[in-house]
């Protein structure tokens, strides 16, 4: 269930940044930070990359990581007593049909303010779980499946540019908030109280019927987490990028 909020975030990333990146293929143009409808620009930009985003063939040799499907690695979530659980083998689908509702960027200052919505992922993996809700102890470990629906994202990204001894200026991000909210989620996991089906099914309809219950306790300490996450990620593809070769004059 929360893999589906990762990637809302993950996915548009790797197409922003892709765009902003100075060694893509010629075929691709990068948005001029004096365009007066650079918002505009850039989401043209991602649009147009978009079918190449999901086979991760972006030309001329290029490649980045495949949207279809796209595979997670290990999420590790814990409220204490109450909640615990690891989500590993993650593979998703549907990350590529992300829409961007609203962009505003501001080139110079290196300020972006993201509205997005995911409209379905379908997501398999494994998992580990431990969680107390309605006084009953739900536990277990084993296969999961299931989908969300109209999941969104609020990110700001705010970085500066740092200036080197051979003269040139480098992008570094400083600051990457997000808030995540899910509309639709179903979520089954097998082999819930060691495998035994009648209460795997209660177990399952709780889960389903309660989200709210726990989503509230944990998707704060998931935001931040996600924040850190993709804040080094993006500083990370960013490092022998200069100012002038992410946003040309």
């Amino acid at each position: 269930m929360y893999a589906n909020s990762c990637c809302s975030f993950l996915i548009v990333s790797f197409a922003l940044f892709h765009i902003c990146l100075g060694n893509l293929p010629p075929s691709i143009v990068p948005c001029h930070r004096d365009d007066p409808d650079i918002n505009n620009c850039i989401i043209k930009a991602v649009e147009d990359l978009r079918p190449r985003l999901a086979t991760g063939e972006l030309g001329e040799g290029y490649r980045s990581p495949p949207l279809e499907p796209l595979y997670l690695d290990n999420i590790e979530l814990s409220r204490g007593r109450q909640f615990e659980a690891v989500f590993s083998d993650m593979v998703v689908k549907g990350g590529s049909n992300f829409i961007i509702n609203k962009l505003s960027a501001n080139a110079t200052n290196l300020s972006f303010d993201l509205v997005l919505t995911l409209p379905r992922l379908d997501f398999t993996g494994k998992y580990f779980m431990k969680l107390n809700i309605l006084l009953l102890n739900i536990q277990g470990r084993g296969n999961m499946r299931g989908y969300c629906e109209n999941a969104k994202a609020l990110v700001k990204i705010r970085g500066v540019r740092v200036p080197m001894p051979d003269g040139l200026e480098y992008v570094r991000f400083t600051r990457m908030p997000l808030k995540i909210n899910i509309d639709v989620f179903k979520l089954h996991l097998d082999n819930l109280f060691n495998g035994d089906r009648i209460l795997g099914d209660v177990g399952n309809t709780i889960i389903n019927d309660n989200q709210d219950l726990y989503l509230s306790e944990i998707i704060p300490g998931l935001e931040r987490g996600l924040s850190k996450k993709f804040l080094d990620i993006a500083n990370m593809m960013m490092a022998n990028t200069t100012f002038d070769e992410m946003f040309p004059l």
